[in-house]
Protein backbone atom coordinates (compact mmCIF):
# COMPACT_ATOMS: atom_id res chain seq x y z
CA UNK A 1 0.00 0.00 0.00
CA UNK A 2 1.64 3.39 -1.30
CA UNK A 3 0.27 6.43 1.09
CA UNK A 4 0.93 9.84 -0.18
CA UNK A 5 -0.41 13.42 1.22
CA UNK A 6 -1.55 15.97 -1.10
CA UNK A 7 -3.25 19.03 -1.17
CA UNK A 8 -6.37 19.64 -1.18
CA UNK A 9 -6.83 20.52 -5.09
CA UNK A 10 -5.50 16.92 -5.70
CA UNK A 11 -7.62 15.32 -3.52
CA UNK A 12 -10.66 15.58 -6.19
CA UNK A 13 -8.79 14.06 -8.88
CA UNK A 14 -7.38 11.20 -6.55
CA UNK A 15 -11.27 10.92 -5.47
CA UNK A 16 -11.67 10.33 -9.17
CA UNK A 17 -8.86 7.84 -9.99
CA UNK A 18 -10.04 5.71 -6.90
CA UNK A 19 -13.33 5.39 -8.39
CA UNK A 20 -12.57 4.81 -11.68
CA UNK A 21 -10.02 1.82 -10.12
CA UNK A 22 -12.87 0.51 -8.33
CA UNK A 23 -15.31 0.91 -11.48
CA UNK A 24 -13.38 -1.63 -13.70
CA UNK A 25 -15.19 -4.85 -14.13
CA UNK A 26 -13.44 -7.95 -14.23
CA UNK A 27 -11.45 -9.39 -17.01
CA UNK A 28 -13.19 -12.97 -18.40
CA UNK A 29 -10.87 -15.65 -19.13
CA UNK A 30 -11.70 -18.62 -20.85
CA UNK A 31 -11.19 -21.82 -19.23
CA UNK A 32 -11.06 -25.17 -20.95
CA UNK A 33 -12.64 -28.09 -18.98
CA UNK A 34 -10.64 -31.27 -19.46
CA UNK A 35 -13.11 -34.39 -18.82
CA UNK A 36 -11.49 -36.78 -15.93
CA UNK A 37 -12.08 -40.38 -15.63
CA UNK A 38 -10.85 -43.44 -16.31
CA UNK A 39 -9.49 -44.48 -19.86
CA UNK A 40 -11.94 -46.49 -21.62
CA UNK A 41 -11.09 -49.99 -22.29
CA UNK A 42 -12.27 -51.20 -25.76
CA UNK A 43 -14.66 -54.14 -25.96
CA UNK A 44 -15.83 -55.70 -29.03
CA UNK A 45 -19.73 -56.56 -27.75
CA UNK A 46 -22.29 -54.03 -28.86
CA UNK A 47 -24.00 -54.18 -25.60
CA UNK A 48 -20.35 -53.08 -23.87
CA UNK A 49 -20.42 -50.03 -25.69
CA UNK A 50 -23.87 -48.85 -24.66
CA UNK A 51 -22.62 -49.23 -21.20
CA UNK A 52 -18.76 -47.23 -21.82
CA UNK A 53 -21.07 -44.43 -23.69
CA UNK A 54 -23.50 -44.11 -19.70
CA UNK A 55 -20.01 -44.61 -18.16
CA UNK A 56 -18.77 -41.92 -20.33
CA UNK A 57 -21.32 -39.42 -19.57
CA UNK A 58 -21.33 -40.09 -16.04
CA UNK A 59 -17.34 -39.56 -16.13
CA UNK A 60 -18.70 -35.92 -18.04
CA UNK A 61 -20.96 -35.29 -15.48
CA UNK A 62 -18.78 -35.93 -12.82
CA UNK A 63 -15.88 -33.86 -14.64
CA UNK A 64 -18.38 -31.11 -14.92
CA UNK A 65 -19.47 -30.54 -10.96
CA UNK A 66 -15.88 -31.26 -10.07
CA UNK A 67 -14.08 -28.46 -12.24
CA UNK A 68 -17.71 -25.91 -11.49
CA UNK A 69 -16.90 -27.17 -7.53
CA UNK A 70 -13.51 -26.05 -8.24
CA UNK A 71 -14.17 -22.71 -10.02
CA UNK A 72 -16.74 -21.34 -7.17
CA UNK A 73 -13.89 -22.16 -4.47
CA UNK A 74 -11.49 -20.64 -6.63
CA UNK A 75 -13.44 -17.55 -6.80
CA UNK A 76 -15.50 -17.10 -3.40
CA UNK A 77 -12.05 -15.79 -1.57
CA UNK A 78 -11.32 -13.46 -4.37
CA UNK A 79 -15.22 -12.10 -3.89
CA UNK A 80 -14.34 -11.61 -0.68
CA UNK A 81 -11.54 -9.88 -0.68
CA UNK A 82 -12.89 -7.78 -3.62
CA UNK A 83 -15.88 -6.75 -1.03
CA UNK A 84 -13.44 -6.76 2.00
CA UNK A 85 -11.17 -3.91 -0.32
CA UNK A 86 -14.59 -2.23 -1.51
CA UNK A 87 -16.12 -1.68 2.50
CA UNK A 88 -12.26 -0.42 3.52
CA UNK A 89 -12.36 2.07 0.13
CA UNK A 90 -16.02 3.25 1.54
CA UNK A 91 -14.73 4.01 4.74
CA UNK A 92 -11.69 5.80 4.08
CA UNK A 93 -13.60 8.22 0.92
CA UNK A 94 -16.39 8.64 4.29
CA UNK A 95 -13.15 10.23 6.54
CA UNK A 96 -12.08 12.03 3.97
CA UNK A 97 -15.24 13.79 3.30
CA UNK A 98 -15.35 14.25 7.22
CA UNK A 99 -11.82 15.41 6.99
CA UNK A 100 -12.64 18.34 4.12
CA UNK A 101 -15.54 19.48 5.70
CA UNK A 102 -13.81 20.13 9.00
CA UNK A 103 -11.11 21.98 6.87
CA UNK A 104 -13.48 23.65 5.23
CA UNK A 105 -15.42 25.05 7.97
CA UNK A 106 -11.98 25.74 9.79
CA UNK A 107 -11.29 28.03 6.73
CA UNK A 108 -14.03 29.72 7.20
CA UNK A 109 -13.46 30.27 10.61
CA UNK A 110 -10.13 31.80 10.06
CA UNK A 111 -11.25 33.97 7.47
CA UNK A 112 -14.01 35.37 10.00
CA UNK A 113 -11.44 35.56 13.04
CA UNK A 114 -9.33 37.97 10.18
CA UNK A 115 -12.32 39.87 9.24
CA UNK A 116 -12.86 40.11 13.21
CA UNK A 117 -9.47 41.52 14.28
CA UNK A 118 -9.19 43.87 11.24
CA UNK A 119 -12.00 45.41 11.99
CA UNK A 120 -11.28 45.52 15.63
CA UNK A 121 -7.87 46.40 14.58
CA UNK A 122 -9.55 49.57 13.79
CA UNK A 123 -10.74 50.86 17.25
CA UNK A 124 -8.09 51.70 19.05
CA UNK A 125 -9.78 51.15 22.47
CA UNK A 126 -10.32 47.35 22.05
CA UNK A 127 -6.72 46.40 22.08
CA UNK A 128 -7.37 44.11 24.98
CA UNK A 129 -10.52 42.24 23.39
CA UNK A 130 -8.31 41.64 20.43
CA UNK A 131 -5.63 40.20 22.16
CA UNK A 132 -7.72 38.14 24.22
CA UNK A 133 -9.35 36.90 20.87
CA UNK A 134 -6.74 36.25 19.27
CA UNK A 135 -5.42 34.02 22.27
CA UNK A 136 -8.85 31.98 22.02
CA UNK A 137 -8.50 31.69 18.22
CA UNK A 138 -5.06 30.03 18.83
CA UNK A 139 -6.49 28.10 21.27
CA UNK A 140 -9.30 26.89 18.85
CA UNK A 141 -6.57 26.55 15.55
CA UNK A 142 -4.44 24.05 18.11
CA UNK A 143 -7.20 21.69 18.49
CA UNK A 144 -8.63 22.27 15.48
CA UNK A 145 -4.97 21.28 14.23
CA UNK A 146 -4.74 18.47 16.82
CA UNK A 147 -8.12 17.15 15.36
CA UNK A 148 -7.17 16.92 11.44
CA UNK A 149 -4.34 15.11 12.60
CA UNK A 150 -5.76 12.78 14.39
CA UNK A 151 -8.64 12.40 11.62
CA UNK A 152 -5.21 11.74 9.19
CA UNK A 153 -3.70 9.17 11.45
CA UNK A 154 -6.92 7.06 11.68
CA UNK A 155 -7.27 7.59 7.68
CA UNK A 156 -3.80 5.94 7.45
CA UNK A 157 -4.32 3.12 9.66
CA UNK A 158 -7.22 2.56 7.89
CA UNK A 159 -5.43 2.30 4.49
Amino acid sequence: VFISQCGTGRTEALRAMLKQKTRNTPVQKEVKVHLLGNAPTEKKESVGEDTKSAHREADSATTVAAATAAAIATTAPLLKVQNDLEAKVKSVSALLNKLQETDRRLHQRIAEHQTDTKTLREKPHCHERVSELEKQMNAFLMQRIQHLEKLQEEQMNIQ
